[in-house]
């Protein structure tokens, strides 16, 4: 079974940075915002380990490209 590397960094966002990145990127065309997933999407699929903050950005653009969706 794989181990985590002990030295990866904790650069988890906060509840408030969290709603302030969702407030500004709803903010944007959709367009912008699905391009801004897609790009995040990429980085993640290239890291052995993505961060948590890379996760949390990638849940965010999901969550609100979803809600555009409805």
């Amino acid at each position: 079974m794989a181990r985590r590397p002990a030295n990866l960094p904790n650069d988890a966002m906060t509840k408030a940075q969290i709603e302030e990145m969702r407030r500004s990127l709803s903010l944007l065309s959709p367009f912008h915002v699905q391009e801004k997933y897609k790009t995040l999407l990429d980085r993640c699929r290239f890291f052995e380990l993505a961060t948590p903050r890379m996760m949390q950005e990638l849940v965010t653009l999901w969550r609100l490209l979803w809600k555009w969706r409805r």
